[in-house]
């Protein structure tokens, strides 16, 4: 039970990376679509449509990879209750991050922080349950 929980929340925590490289591709879709505007004057619809569609792909691959990614992490810490003190500061870290991003992310990371604050204890314990 402790490597499910402890697989999860390290696919969990690689699969935020899916938002940046959303936001990449969003960027390199942009200014493929400003290139093409300052190469032919006001553009071929057909060709700013080519790279608008590779920046909304991404964008929404990021997201989808993201979305999978907090719902890997909730699994981790609520269902499998793993408990390890990396794990303790990533959900730290991100849930203050989240508090950003109104409405739910601020409810998210409110959520996580009163959960884990009160039980940092626990995740001074390595995933075998030995204190550190």
């Amino acid at each position: 039970m402790k490597t499910k929980g402890r697989k999860l929340a390290l696919w969990g925590a690689w699969l935020q990376l899916g938002l940046v490289f959303g936001l990449l591709g969003t960027v390199i879709g942009m200014i493929g679509a400003f290139n093409t505007i300052e190469a032919e004057g006001d553009g071929s619809a057909e060709a700013l449509a080519n790279n608008i569609s590779i920046a909304l792909n991404t964008t929404a691959i990021g997201i989808i990879a993201g979305l999978i990614g907090i719902v890997l992490l909730l699994v981790a810490l609520f269902s499998h209750r793993y408990r390890a003190p990396w794990f303790f500061w990533f959900m730290a870290i991100y849930s203050v991050l989240m508090l950003l991003a109104y409405p739910i992310g601020t409810v998210f990371g409110i959520v996580v922080l009163v959960h884990i604050i009160p039980r940092k204890e626990e995740f001074r314990c390595d995933p075998g349950g030995v204190r550190q």
